[in-house]
């Protein structure tokens, strides 16, 4: 998908402007000729800005569709029926855009699945669920069901980002003290020592030096911060990098107990709701390896699959991936010798949700602690480079005065 901007005509003459997300020009000129407008000036940005701009839904904007679809369903909508009430009503303009597009594709012929899948913007699982939903009658429940699920994972996610908010807080308060001691006050420091021709030992040198530098390039600091997080931006958005910086959250110590449990509970929730929908385990699984949540999990489990296929139980395929605890394979084990698969899957997820919140509450406690040594580092940084040239000069002056 690709975000434009468009100017048009109107059939009375008056010039328009507009934009929207489109697969490419031509679905740009079918939703615009659909509404009326004849363009003749369109703007898209490059791809590697795309990339940042377009991003997949967010897990709030999936539950809101989920729920708008679902109870226009309940009511005895027809799916189309259902798209264009939900392209009037959602509370985004991303979100109301995208239910006409999903419209418009439908009226074209395409599937409502087809549709879901060519957007790029929702969950693999979406369009399974959509398939089975109308296969089966029961649409409306089995989106209530998914919207469920996504709400739960956005409102662990909230308290991802929440317990984040403080780390962010101190760390910016360390880093903007830092460079205002470099750039104000150990230049006026560093002449008065000059001045006084204090010999200054070979850190305080150093760090004169640091500050002296940055002092001169101040003007391209902001930029180069900007360049750095742009780049960070497009490293975690691009897909060849993907799998090495998720192999890193995986094992990475201090962090991969956090991540562990997000898998553990993505994987099983997105299982329980898939299996007890009516979809057969191996198009679950095809589905979760499809597009996981993180793409090191997602290799080491992408040929449970095709075994499962071949008569292999799903407990005996998780086992053998490695990455499974054994609490969860003797519940999954369980699940398939008593037929309650999905129902053993949302314990598990619950289970991780609720690990992964403690995991949340541990590291915010651990983060103090290691704030106050890194806080106790700068202070030793300080002595050692500063204050020992001041006492130096302070002994100088009162031998002088003696």
């Amino acid at each position: 998908m690709r975000l434009y901007w468009y100017q048009a005509i109107t059939d009375e003459g008056a010039s328009v402007r507009g934009s929207g997300e489109h697969a490419d020009l031509n679905d740009l000129f079918s939703a615009l000729a659909a509404q009326g407008l004849q363009p003749y000036r369109v703007w898209y940005l490059p791809s590697w800005l795309n990339v940042l701009v377009m991003r997949p839904l967010s897990p709030a904007a999936v539950t809101e569709f989920c729920l708008l679809i679902s109870h226009q369903v309940r009511a005895g909508s027809d799916l189309r029926m259902a798209l264009a009430e939900a392209a009037l009503s959602a509370s985004s303009t991303r979100l109301r855009m995208l239910c006409a597009r999903l419209k418009r594709a439908v009226e074209r012929g395409d599937t409502p699945a087809q549709a879901i899948d060519k957007s790029r913007v929702f969950p693999p699982m979406l369009s399974q669920l959509v398939v089975v939903g109308q296969e089966t009658g029961r649409l409306g429940e089995i989106l209530a069901t998914a919207a469920a699920q996504f709400e739960q994972m956005r409102q662990l996610r909230k308290a991802l980002l929440n317990a984040m908010i403080y780390p962010a807080i101190v760390l910016t308060v360390l880093t903007a003290s830092g460079l205002y001691w470099l750039l104000a006050v150990l230049p006026k420091m560093a002449t008065l020592f000059e001045s006084l021709r204090v010999k200054l030992p070979p850190t305080t040198v150093w760090v004169m030096q640091v500050a002296e530098g940055l002092k001169e390039h101040v003007s391209w600091l902001p930029m180069a911060l900007g360049i750095v997080v742009l780049g960070l931006l497009l490293m975690v958005r691009m897909a060849a990098l993907k799998p090495a910086i998720h192999a890193v959250f995986w094992w990475l110590p201090g962090v991969r107990q956090i991540e562990r449990a997000r898998v553990y509970h993505a994987f099983f929730s997105h299982l329980a709701a898939m299996h007890g929908a009516g979809l057969t385990l191996s198009r679950t699984l095809t589905v979760l390896v499809q597009q996981p949540i993180n793409q090191h999990f997602g290799e080491r489990i992408s040929r449970i699959g095709l075994n499962a296929s071949r008569g292999q139980s799903l407990a005996e395929g998780l086992g053998s991936t490695r990455v499974f605890e054994r609490f969860a394979l003797s519940l999954v084990h369980l699940g398939e010798n008593t037929g309650t698969l999905d129902q053993q899957s949302q314990r598990l997820s619950e289970h991780y949700a609720q690990q992964l919140k403690q995991q949340i509450e541990t590291g915010t406690r651990l983060f103090e602690p290691v704030m106050l040594l890194v806080l106790a580092g700068v202070l030793l940084l300080v002595g050692v480079t500063m204050l020992g040239p001041v006492y130096d000069l302070a002994a100088r002056a009162s031998a002088g005065f003696q």
